[in-house]
């Protein structure tokens, strides 16, 4: 199972889901309805730059089909 942010609305709730599962949460962003850059921020926000932002911001999703 994966959690997927797009519909995440408080930053307490992406920093939690990135914490708990760093290897099972996968950005989204709700566009058109939503902002993909307000978005990738709050994933920034919660996250030091390295490895968990990395996968978070997609190294999670490429590891689905195996394209990482």
């Amino acid at each position: 199972m994966y959690l997927e942010l797009s519909t995440a609305n408080i930053v307490f709730a992406v920093r939690l889901a990135v914490h708990e599962l760093p290897t099972r949460t996968l950005f989204g962003s709700d566009a058109p309805y939503g902002d993909p850059v307000v978005a990738r921020t709050t994933v920034e926000r919660v996250t030091s730059s390295g490895e968990v932002r990395d996968r978070v911001l997609g190294g999670n999703l490429a590891e689905l089909p195996g394209l990482a």
